[in-house]
């Protein structure tokens, strides 16, 4: 009979299954290429959007990062990425190290920061926003063009707004004057979806 397992050797096993996942999914975000495009002040910002969200992946990517981070000066090299992956059972043969490494070293000094350590989940979690933001959009579009011709008119938009008691005061001309002078960029006198979609939906 197998002898059953103590608190600590629970929670090592726990340690152990949860870094496995969370780091095999980033190895795989980086040999697809995920982390490419997202890089300087968009990846910075991002990163800042996901730590003042006390997003999940933040938290679990930090703790992640703390984990390499065997000396806690808030950068991992070559040495302390391998030891790390050894501690947890990966074979750190060297053309894969070195492809992870180049992968996320971004400015190439040999060493990654906590900023470029979170390049994939930053990117991850960029491409989940879009497709949060697409969905927000079709909802809007299918609520304001009432006569489904794909773009939303001056008087539909007052409407819809008044449908959702969004007004606070607000008259028909103070809307079509918002549509001409901020939301109907190309200038055809509708806002279309495209349009619809760079709103502030605070200003809705």
């Amino acid at each position: 009979q197998m002898p059953l397992l103590g608190p600590r050797s629970w929670g090592m096993l726990r340690q152990w299954r949860t870094g496995m996942a969370g780091l095999q999914a980033v190895l795989l975000l980086v040999a697809c290429g995920a982390a490419y495009g997202l890089e300087g002040q968009v990846l910075f910002d991002t990163v800042e959007a996901m730590k003042a969200a006390e997003h999940a992946k933040y938290t679990k990517s930090h703790k992640k990062f703390r984990f390499f981070d065997a000396n806690s000066d808030e950068i991992v090299d070559r040495v302390e990425f391998e030891a790390g992956l050894k501690k947890l059972g990966y074979k750190t043969e060297d053309h894969k190290l070195n492809h992870i490494m180049s992968e996320l070293d971004i400015n190439g000094d040999g060493r990654v920061e906590f900023v470029e350590f979170m390049r994939p989940t930053a990117k991850k979690y960029q491409e989940e926003r879009e497709l949060e933001r697409g969905a927000d959009t079709d909802r809007a579009m299918e609520h304001f063009d009432r006569n489904l011709d794909g773009r939303v008119a001056p008087d539909e938009l007052f409407n819809g707004l008044a449908h959702m008691q969004r007004m606070g005061g607000i008259s028909q001309q103070q809307v079509e004057a918002f549509v001409r002078e901020y939301a109907d960029i190309d200038g055809d006198g509708f806002v279309s979806y495209e349009e619809l979609e760079t709103i502030d939906p605070e200003l809705l």
